[in-house]
């Protein structure tokens, strides 16, 4: 399923997790143009595993083109294992200054959620630029 700058691949439109992080990222992009400029830098494979819903999936992204799979696909560059709920709150934390902000009610809670390990990110000091990236591409602020 294509949607312009990011697709849905065989099977993904059947995940929810799928279909909203498509949905986001899509409604991101068109309502606020300043993120095209990290998204067209993105080149890399975001593993994203939500346990409490039991959903998988795998984001690749090609310098302006995302392509969502079902499932883990390939070998991941970035992973991020954590409840729905949480990965939600990913996609609140608010940008300042051109990164993410950690210093609100909502970036305080993905901090603490990091510290007690109910949210692993593999690659956040290897692939920090990246991570970066994601985060403005993803949130809705």
């Amino acid at each position: 399923m294509s949607m312009g700058l990011v697709n849905l691949a065989p099977g993904a439109e059947e995940a929810a997790l799928a279909m909203m992080l498509s949905e986001i990222i899509e409604s991101n992009l068109r309502d606020k143009p300043q993120k095209l400029k990290d998204f067209n830098k993105l080149k890399t494979r975001v593993y994203i595993n939500a346990y409490d819903a039991d959903l998988e999936l795998t984001l690749v992204f090609n310098k302006g083109e995302l392509t969502v799979h079902n499932g883990k696909v390939g070998k991941p560059n970035i992973s991020i294992i954590t409840d729905s709920g949480t990965l939600l709150d990913l996609t609140n934390l608010k940008i300042k200054a051109g990164i993410p902000w950690f210093f609100d009610e909502n970036g305080r809670e993905v901090t603490k959620k990091m510290l007690s390990g109910k949210l692993k990110i593999h690659g956040l000091v290897t692939r920090l630029l990246p991570i970066i990236r994601l985060t403005k591409v993803m949130s809705v602020q």
